[in-house]
């Protein structure tokens, strides 16, 4: 006589997970947080990439607050602005600014913030010093104490 095994298979559930580990996945959430956060703050402050002139002399900057203007040459298909006769583009905080008011009220707004702020201009080496001057002037009609120009450290 043969006996006859029976298996018990539950047809209508599948075995259940006891228990999943995030952890992992926790810290790569929080590393790709980090990651955007800095590629955004330094895609914000750079505005468009310049070449800045090169020198052998020179500080560090030491201020804890920092306006950063950066002046590049402007697009052929520009919009025509007031800078556009100069044939330059100025922007600050990653933003376009039309004209010297507009410069002018940027520097006010962030001495109304911090009155020891001081200006970086970050201007491209190809551009002539007649069409940076006007930037310059700008910001010291926005009433900028210390308005800096930013230099590449010749190695």
């Amino acid at each position: 006589m043969y006996s006859v095994m029976r298996l018990r298979r539950s047809l209508t559930s599948p075995p259940a997970i006891e228990a999943v580990n995030a952890t992992p996945l926790i810290d790569v959430v929080m590393c790709l947080i980090l990651f955007f956060l800095i590629v955004g703050k330094l895609s914000s402050e750079a505005g468009p990439m310049v070449r800045l002139p090169q020198t052998g002399v020179g500080q560090e900057e030491q201020s804890s607050s920092i306006m950063i203007v950066t002046v590049s040459r402007a697009a052929a298909e520009a919009p025509k602005n007031a800078w556009t006769g100069y044939g330059i583009a100025v922007y600050s905080e990653g933003e376009e600014l039309a004209n010297p008011k507009a410069l002018e009220a940027a520097v006010r707004g962030k001495l109304g913030i911090n009155s020891a702020a001081s200006v970086q201009v970050r201007a491209d080496r190809s551009l002539p010093w007649g069409s940076i001057d006007p930037v310059l002037r700008a910001a010291g009609q926005g009433g900028a104490k210390s308005v800096r120009l930013a230099t590449e450290r010749l190695p």
